[in-house]
């Protein structure tokens, strides 16, 4: 069954090839590709598709968005394994500022505009990748609905305090969290 729907695939590849450029086949036959595909192979397949379609050295952009009350905006993102929730975040584009990704990563994931954007740290990521963790508002009183989220990247949308964020975050980002609550609190703080 599995062939049969891969030859149908390439059959109707061929043919939109011949019908409309190279560009959106290939757009479509990744789509196809992905949906065929086990999750966990799934969520591998996202990952070296991104590594082998972007610059050599990705650069992350990470955005530590709070509520008017202080309460952090946490996303359960669907391609990551094990603990699946964090920040708002995505890879930049050629000659994009880390401002410009951060609003354009809520903007698409979530449908939220964001202000005061400012980068505050950088954090060696994984080979040939580094994270820009930027900090910035947004206008909410409770997380965005289901119906408002990319459901092809994000399943779920809290707004949480900084404890329960901390608990809920993937430890690695929790981590830098931490790191860059600390900075922030020092910025503020008279004489520190």
């Amino acid at each position: 069954m599995l062939a049969d729907r891969l030859a149908r695939a390439r059959r109707s590849l061929r043919r939109r090839v011949r019908s409309d450029g190279f560009g959106g086949a290939l757009d479509r036959a990744g789509r196809l590709a992905v949906r065929l595909l086990p999750a966990i192979v799934r969520r591998k397949a996202v990952w070296w598709f991104v590594r082998l379609t972007q610059p050599r050295f990705l650069v992350g952009v990470c955005s530590v968005l709070r509520s008017p009350d202080g309460r952090i905006l946490l996303l359960e993102h669907r391609f990551w394994e094990g603990q699946k929730w964090g920040v708002p975040s995505g890879h930049m584009e050629p000659s994009e500022t880390p401002e410009r990704t951060a609003a354009r990563e809520l903007r698409e994931e979530c449908g939220l505009e964001v202000e005061n954007l400012r980068v505050v740290h950088v954090e060696a990521g994984t080979e040939n990748r580094v994270e820009l963790w930027l900090v910035g508002e947004v206008d909410i009183d409770e997380a965005p609905h289901k119906d408002a989220l990319d459901s092809r990247e994000i399943q779920d949308a809290a707004l949480l305090n900084i404890d329960d964020a901390l608990e809920r975050l993937h430890r690695t980002q929790a981590s830098v969290l931490r790191r860059v609550l600390e900075k922030e609190s020092g910025e503020q703080s008279p004489g520190a």
